[in-house]
């Protein structure tokens, strides 16, 4: 005989993977907005901004026979990569005093027109704070899915227990 009561608290479990993921998702926006005045120039470059990436979490589970995915059962979200943003360019200015503006190491050096520039991080406050607003209204989502599980959790074991 199967348990009745297993899998009642999956709910909970997918919630909190979600609250987990937006976690890890502020931990990188922190560490964007605390590096973004970083400099440097053409050969040792700046902090570059970071992003996230997640993905479906599935658990094993016993095969539906003839459904697609019929053996995997949602377990919430994951976070799958944390990748760099290499598309957006770095800030640059002219600044010869700068401690770290490119000093020209002759005439045959390479990167002889770079003498000067600084190159700054290509993190952008905005869309960092707009990050950050985002993970806050899904965090709240989150917490109020996980109020609306335990109030339908509790009215079941009500009911279940009212009808004995």
């Amino acid at each position: 005989m199967n348990d009745p009561m297993q899998g009642v608290f999956r709910g909970f479990d997918i919630a909190a993977s979600g609250l987990r993921a937006e976690l890890q998702r502020s931990e990188i926006v922190v560490a964007n907005l605390s590096n973004m005045h970083d400099t440097g120039n053409v050969e040792n470059l700046p902090y570059r901004r970071r992003g996230i990436v997640f993905e479906e979490a599935m658990q094993d589970a016993m095969r539906i026979h003839g459904v697609k995915g019929g053996d995997k059962l949602a377990a919430g979200v994951r976070v799958s990569e944390v990748y760099e943003d290499l598309v957006s360019p770095f800030r640059k200015f002219y600044d010869e005093g700068h401690p770290d503006a490119y000093r020209s190491k002759g005439p045959q050096d390479p990167n002889k027109g770079e003498h000067g520039w600084v190159y700054g991080s290509n993190v952008n406050v905005f869309y960092e704070l707009v990050d950050l607003m985002m993970i806050e209204r899904s965090y709240q989502a989150k917490l109020a899915s996980m109020r609306s599980y335990r109030n339908m959790v509790r009215s079941t074991i009500s009911n279940i227990s009212s009808n004995r």
